[in-house]
């Protein structure tokens, strides 16, 4: 017999709220990454600060980010697709 991947639906809720966390924490540092080589490249002429990384650096860690949160977003859809047709093929 195949077994089921969850035993009951709080498991998938939980997982759920797992991956969209996880999915909002990539999308936050990317937002950082953008602001932070935003701040690089606008800080570094008029004021003199340097940071340790170039603001293209800045940006390419931000897209990399942007692009690594597509799993998590994925599976949060995948597991909202699963739940709506198991429920609606228990009634």
């Amino acid at each position: 017999m195949v077994e089921k991947p969850y035993k009951d639906w709080e498991e998938v809720k939980k997982d759920i709220i797992k991956w969209r966390r996880i999915n909002i924490g990539c999308i936050f540092f990317a937002l950082l990454c953008v602001i932070g080589g935003a701040a690089a490249e606008t800080l570094t002429e008029p004021l003199g600060i340097y940071f340790s990384l170039a603001p293209t650096s800045f940006f390419l860690l931000a897209i990399f980010l942007a692009v690594l949160s597509i799993a998590p977003h994925i599976q949060v859809v995948a597991l909202k697709s699963w739940y709506g047709v198991e429920s609606e093929r228990k009634k």
